[in-house]
């Protein structure tokens, strides 16, 4: 959540609007949105024109998921008193939620001229840079002079290690950047020890109220992410959670704001759902502890690390890692397993996580394809060239990528092919997105296709011969559409779990690895796109009861 202002009360006012603001303000600071938000409005109608109401009002919205009015009551506020930067962040925000973002970003960018002190401003702004542009490195230096700051340093550490995974600097190994996430992991993300202390008094204490049952109960599992929508959350995990759901009680604890098709698919399977996008760790810890889970699933990892703070508590009698921010270990010791496979972490690989490694056999993930995948086309008879595409995010297209593919498309100029590379993601609409890469690429001429909705981007890359996969940072989703939609993706591998996402999908796809490394592949695809899925009926891929009865299993294991 936003950063609240100091308390601020309007200069001549009746009393009873005084102690209305004062219940207001106690209210909004114990996180009671609703009840705040009818005492502001209460005094709005006696006070039209006081700005620190309409920025509380902003306040309060935005933490209820109300983005058109958090835009109004933070626009009005900022034109009530130009000043207050605070108002003008959250309206920011709002036009994030309101998947405005190029507005949002213009927005932080006038603030930060204005402000360029003000660490709130550039830390918001660097989170924009990153999931906007898709410039990690400018990203990473925003944040660089909030390192080691008493408020700050804490965000800006994890702004720096999440973009180092996207594009390192020259000569820093993987192991380097996997040693500074245990250490941060392990110093900076577990709550205070008296805390720690608390919540498992909690579990305790429950644990001996409840009466014995002459009926086993079926199990009580949570599941806890920002990201039950349309995403890598619901691809590859609602296939196997609608089998679970037949066997365990799923508890959904939902941190994200954002609500489509998706959300009612997790709603349906879900026994009991709570939003608790605003709470602190501390208080989502207690939460979760008062729930007496069995066991929790997190989904949501290091796009969540206000949740990952509160699991360091251990606020359920068993914790997994399992899809969404799943790039990297946590670096908690609190987790009872890390879900994987052999291709995702191959032996060896296992002094790399904190967490005990689960390698189920029938692959970490399954995919379910979205009721509007377009069939696999084949490729045309009277082709004369190849269509390559790099389809991931554009956060993942790192300086080394582009110069290895820069230099690959010389060579495969000299050997006399015909290449088209074509870009493909909604954000390639930004200028400067485009710009980074063109810089990136000199001489090559490069198509950007920027598509309206998730639909239109997956038409588009059917219409492909072949992807090739970002690297440092692999493909995930991005991948195994492209496989489902019968086109092959060519990839590098690395040590990292975020660097091998496409080589697990191509394997469990049935292709072999000589089929898809980048390195063997010199301008044409050596497995043509042929107007059939690369996901077969019997890929583990898409055999969600397997991988449902290998998480059945590992829930119902003893703590």
């Amino acid at each position: 959540m936003p950063r609240t202002l100091p308390p601020t009360q309007p200069s001549t006012v009746a009393g009873a609007t005084v102690s209305e603001l004062s219940q207001a303000d106690a209210l909004r600071k114990a996180g009671q949105w609703a009840d705040a938000c009818c005492l502001y409005q209460t005094v709005q109608a006696q006070q039209p024109n006081h700005a620190v109401v309409a920025h509380n009002l902003a306040l309060c919205h935005l933490a209820l998921g109300q983005v058109e009015q958090a835009v109004e009551h933070s626009r009005r506020a900022v034109q009530l008193q130009p000043t207050l930067w605070q108002s003008a962040l959250v309206w920011a925000k709002a036009l994030v939620l309101r998947n405005d973002k190029p507005l949002a970003l213009a927005l932080l960018r006038r603030l930060h001229a204005q402000w360029p002190d003000n660490a709130d401003i550039r830390h918001e702004l660097a989170t924009l840079t990153l999931h906007v542009v898709g410039d990690a490195v400018q990203a990473r230096a925003l944040v660089r002079p909030l390192l080691g700051t008493p408020q700050h340093g804490r965000d800006a550490e994890i702004t720096t290690l999440v973009t180092l995974l996207y594009d390192r600097e020259p000569n820093v190994p993987a192991q380097r950047i996997n040693q500074a996430f245990l250490d941060f992991g392990a110093q900076r993300l577990p709550l205070d020890a008296v805390v720690q202390a608390r919540i498992q008094a909690t579990l305790a204490d429950h644990a001996a109220a409840a009466r014995p049952a002459t009926v086993r109960p079926r199990r009580k599992v949570g599941l806890l992410s920002p990201q039950f929508f349309a995403s890598p959350v619901y691809f590859f995990a609602i296939g196997a959670l609608r089998e679970l759901a037949g066997a365990v009680d799923l508890v959904v604890f939902n941190r994200g704001q954002k609500s489509d098709w998706a959300t009612e698919a997790f709603r349906s399977i879900a026994t009991d759902w709570h939003d608790v996008a605003s709470l602190p760790a501390e208080a989502l810890a207690h939460t979760l502890a008062r729930h007496q889970l069995d066991a929790l699933i997190d989904l949501g990892g290091w796009m969540d690390p206000v949740a990952l703070s509160a699991l360091s508590a251990k606020p359920a009698r068993k914790l997994y890692k399992w899809v969404g921010g799943q790039s990297v270990t946590t670096g908690l010791r609190s987790f009872d397993g890390f879900l994987t496979d052999d291709y995702q972490t191959p032996l060896g690989s296992d002094p790399l996580y904190s967490e005990p490694l689960v390698r189920l056999k029938a692959g970490y993930v399954t995919y379910m394809p979205p009721p509007y995948l377009p069939p696999a086309q084949p490729r045309p008879a009277d082709a004369t060239d190849v269509v390559l595409g790099v389809i991931a995010n554009p956060a993942k297209v790192s300086r080394a990528f582009l110069a290895d593919l820069a230099q690959r498309h010389y060579i495969w100029q000299q050997q006399g092919h015909l290449v088209r590379l074509r870009c493909v993601d909604y954000r390639y609409q930004h200028p400067e997105v485009r710009q980074r890469i063109e810089r990136g690429l000199p001489g090559v001429a490069v198509e950007f296709v920027a598509p309206a909705n998730h639909r239109e981007y997956l038409s588009t890359v059917a219409q492909l011969d072949a992807t090739l996969d970002t690297w440092p940072y692999s493909g995930g989703l991005t991948t195994i559409e492209a496989l489902a939609l019968g086109v092959p993706s060519y990839t590098r591998l690395g040590e990292l779990f975020c660097e091998r996402h496409t080589q697990a999908h191509c394997h469990y796809a049935g292709m072999p690895l000589s089929d898809y490394r980048i390195d063997d592949f010199n301008g044409w695809p050596q497995v043509p796109r042929n107007g059939h899925s690369l996901l077969r009926a019997g890929s583990p891929r898409v055999n969600h009861t397997a991988l449902a009865a290998e998480l059945l299993a590992l829930l119902e294991t003893p703590a």
